[in-house]
Formats: structure tokens, sequence, C-alpha cells
């Protein structure tokens, strides 16, 4: 990828799912994490509005990163392999980012913050003050992005940290009339 390369941010398609399931191996399957590819699926099926890819906006269309999100009634752990047709609830004002990746190569080059800057912007739009999710490695990234830790739990013999993130309420500008 040169520097004139542009790179953009849309909604998931079925025709991007291949590449999606090749980037969740290649960056969790090295330590036992990887989900069914069947659930990945299900994700875009369900929510569609809470997947997005990251690309190279070349002939190839390269995925460079993924996000996929559901609304949850209430606040739970988050766990691997969940069926989304389950779990996800359209009236739901919880959003669990279920996965949010970038491939091994363009990592450390802002593409996560973009990702999860979208991620809150989904929280906002669908009325959820609340953000959950759970990382085996990336606690320090949402830690510096303002989550918080509020558990940990073990699945596949692989520690996870459950973090969260309140979004602070949006506040209407205030107009102040009379003052010189």
């Amino acid at each position: 990828m040169d520097h004139n390369t542009r790179i953009i941010l849309r909604p998931a398609t079925e025709a991007d799912l291949s590449q999606i399931m090749a980037l969740d191996q290649a960056i969790f399957g090295a330590y036992g994490a990887a989900e069914d590819p069947v659930v990945i699926g299900a994700r875009l099926a369900v929510f569609p509005a809470g997947c997005v890819v990251l690309v190279e906006q070349t002939s190839e269309g390269v995925v460079l990163g993924y996000l996929t999100t559901e609304k949850w009634a209430t606040a739970r752990e988050p766990a691997l392999d969940e069926d989304p047709h389950l779990t996800h609830k359209p009236d739901g004002r919880i959003l669990n980012i279920t996965t949010l990746a970038v491939g091994p190569a363009y990592q450390n080059r802002g593409f996560g913050e973009i990702l999860l800057q979208h991620a809150i912007a989904i929280a906002r739009r669908e009325q959820c003050p609340q953000i959950l999710l759970e990382t085996a490695h990336a606690e320090r990234f949402y830690r510096r992005h303002g989550f918080t830790k509020v558990g940990e739990r073990e699945q596949r013999g692989i520690p996870l940290h459950i973090m969260q993130w309140l979004l602070p309420p949006l506040v209407p500008p205030v107009t102040v009339f009379g003052e010189e």
C-alpha cells in the first residue's frame, strides 16, 4: 500500500465475507479465538448496519480491517461464537463490539481507531449509551480510548478482559440571551 492509496470505510457485504473470515483466522486463530465463519456471516445478516469494513480503494478492494456489532437488551459477559439470531435485540440499548480487527500488516496506523470511532457513532445512532466488548490482547488500546475494565473471564483457555465505555450524554448547545 503506497501513500496515495485511498482508504474507505463502508458497509460490509456478503462479498466481503471471505476476506473477513481470512482476517479473523489470521488475527485470532494464532491463539485459538477465531470465530465460526457461520457466526460471522450471521452477524452481517442480523445487524448489517453494525458491520463495516475498512478497505483500500483499489480494483481489488483489499479489506484491511472490519467491525461487527450487535445490540443487547441487558449487560452481560460477551462470549465467542454466540449466535446473533439469539443475542441481537433490535431494540437493545447496549452495543456489543463482537469484533474489531485490523490485519497484521496494517496495524499501528490508526485504522483500529477509525473502526472504534465508527462503533461509537453506531452506538450514538442506535441510542445505545453503553458499549461492551471483550479482548484478549487489546486492553491497552481500549483503555487509551476511554474504556474501563469491568471483568475478566476465560474461554477456550484464553484470558479475556471485559471492557465497557459509557457514552457521555450529548449536551445541546446553550444559547445565552442578553449577554454583551
